[in-house]
């Protein structure tokens, strides 16, 4: 195989691996989040803090602990010093 070939089957598995990550992660969402309340903390995360996420839903810190606690279990959030930042969108 030349390095163009080997280039361009990369590109194409790159492609099908995106494809599938974003299958997965669609159906792994839906399993994650038992309410719009949920969906609407994993939607902030990442762009506001805690003390702001648990103020604008009214939610405590300790809910959101355990929220986060579980998604990153399930690889849709990763640690990051004191924060959390999505893997996915």
């Amino acid at each position: 195989m030349t390095t163009d070939e080997i280039a361009e089957s990369l590109k194409t598995i790159e492609k099908h691996l995106e494809t599938l990550v974003r299958f997965r992660c669609a159906e792994v969402k839906k399993q994650a989040f038992a309410n719009e309340t949920e969906a609407k903390v994993f939607e902030l995360t990442g762009v506001k803090g805690r003390n702001e996420i648990c103020s604008e839903l009214k939610i405590s810190p300790n809910t959101l602990s355990e929220l986060w606690s579980r998604w990153l279990e399930l690889g849709l959030l990763e640690k990051q010093g004191n924060s959390y930042k999505k893997t996915v969108e």
